[in-house]
């Protein structure tokens, strides 16, 4: 018999993009390397165009724009946003047109993310931003354009989040919770990415829900802790209205850490390269350098300082993005160098 929370899921429609539940993963050479029980929950394996988080949250927004009668998807990010990337599969798997705004930015280049938006035949605009969260108005006038062409254009925000596409982690928080129940574990902490706040307002909401009490951690890719919390403030009542959940209901512990950062959104850290190279040398897993490569890089700084005991289960979302490694090649290249690795005969 359903709970109350799923019941409430169920009221919304959504289009299947992906199989799931993606695994729960114990890590054992990562975790014997940090002195550390290391859990890591595999969203990079969604499979839907080389993987990632935003099927989940796009499984509600294709069903709203599917009713809404639309023709082709509208959205906006950077040059090698996974956001494009898995819109534009969306669309495409719909049978819908994409059109996608992206920041004329340095990662401009025909590689990752950008070589599958093309790919898949989406109509690609680039505009002049300081940062792609700034793009929405570039998008907007780019669904006056289309309906003015006769199309139905159904615009997704950059990296698709919005109360409803939060119900997608919403149902990824119920899904690593009974992956917790089942292994037994009881966590230390639960590491996220925050960008938007999509994934982490709908994974807490779930977790909380499911009476899981730990520190839920967020690593921003992209703002000050202020701004985060400024979205979360967003996200954690609009997830209660859409659910019956009392939007006054305790939150629990949660931390947002914006030290990893770096000079800006997509910038390549020094510990964000080091913790791709870790997880890639130890796991053979591949994070990448937006998010979850500096969602690694917080968690190994507070092991080195030592925050978590080696039989205390860490649990770390993958949040995918694996195709932007390939648009930082020269970055990854000059890092193993200096890190003693021969490229021999590598151009």
């Amino acid at each position: 018999m359903p709970t109350a929370i799923e019941a409430a899921l169920a009221r919304y429609p959504r289009e299947i993009l992906t199989r799931t539940p993606t695994p729960l993963d114990r890590l054992p050479h990562a975790g014997a390397r940090l002195e550390l029980d290391l859990h890591l929950k595999r969203d990079d394996l969604t499979d839907l165009a080389l993987g990632g988080d935003k099927p989940r949250k796009l499984e509600y927004e294709l069903a709203e724009a599917r009713s809404s009668g639309a023709t082709v998807l509208v959205t906006c990010g950077s040059a090698q946003s996974n956001h494009a990337r898995l819109t534009t599969a969306a669309a495409r798997r719909a049978g819908l047109d994409a059109a996608v705004v992206l920041s004329r930015d340095d990662r401009r280049v025909f590689q990752g993310n950008l070589l599958t938006v093309y790919l898949m035949g989406a109509r690609v605009t680039f505009a002049d931003t300081d940062e792609h969260w700034d793009l929405e108005r570039h998008a907007q006038a780019l669904c006056d354009e289309l309906r003015a062409g006769g199309e139905t254009p159904y615009y997704i925000p950059v990296s698709g989040s919005t109360p409803l596409s939060c119900l997608g982690y919403v149902r990824a928080g119920l899904e690593l919770a009974d992956q917790i129940a089942r292994a037994r574990l009881q966590p230390a902490a639960v590491y996220t990415p925050f960008g938007t706040g999509g994934i982490f307002a709908g994974t807490l909401s779930a977790l909380r829900v499911r009476g899981i009490g730990c520190p839920v951690i967020g690593i921003s890719v992209n703002r000050g802790t202020d701004r985060c919390r400024e979205s979360l403030d967003t996200w954690w009542p609009a997830i209660g209205e859409l659910l019956d959940l009392d939007p006054a209901r305790s939150r629990g512990p949660i931390e947002i850490h914006d030290g990893y950062v770096g000079r800006g959104y997509g910038d390549a850290t020094e510990e964000c390269l080091d913790a791709i190279l870790l997880m890639a040398e130890t796991e053979g897993i591949l994070l990448d350098p937006v998010y979850s490569g500096k969602v690694f890089a917080g968690l190994c700084a507070h092991q080195r300082e030592q925050r978590w005991r080696s039989d205390q289960p860490v649990v770390m979302l993958h949040s995918g993005g694996t195709p932007a490694l390939f648009a930082y090649h020269a970055e990854l290249r000059a890092h193993l160098m200096r890190r003693g690795v021969e490229l021999a005969e590598v151009l």
